[in-house]
């Protein structure tokens, strides 16, 4: 995953390189899959251009990026894994954001037991201070 962001257009554009799609979580809105449509893996030179997908990140958003360590769990289907993950970061609204990683680890292997590597990623918009409401 590619992500890009100015600081001063509360947006951020999205290139997904083989990882699996970032969960978005307005501050209105229940936490959804982000629909960033794939690209080549990552260091494969195809000479396709990456797509690239432009969201609003409003004050309050979570962005979360994750490998798919996290949710790729034997035994388990990624995508009720994922929908799962979703699920928990609804419930963890104004967390500290090193602590909501701690809790969405913990959330997908409570054991401490992993079989792939893991990373995350939360990204929280704020509202800048001479930007009006």
């Amino acid at each position: 995953m590619i992500s890009s962001g100015d600081g001063g257009s509360s947006a951020s554009t999205k290139a997904r390189t083989g990882h699996v799609p970032p969960l978005l979580r307005h501050a209105r809105y229940p936490a959804a899959v982000l629909d960033v449509e794939p690209g080549p893996l990552l260091g494969i030179d195809t000479g396709d251009d990456y797509p690239v997908t432009t969201v609003p990140l409003l004050p309050g958003t979570t962005l979360a990026l994750y490998t798919d360590g996290l949710v790729e769990i034997p035994g388990s289907h990624a995508t009720r894994t994922t929908r799962d993950l979703a699920g928990h970061l609804d419930t963890a609204d104004g967390h500290d954001l090193e602590r909501l990683i701690d809790r969405l680890v913990r959330h997908t292997t409570p054991t401490g037991r992993h079989t792939d590597d893991i990373a995350v990623l939360l990204l929280r918009a704020f509202r800048l201070r001479d930007e009006p409401a």
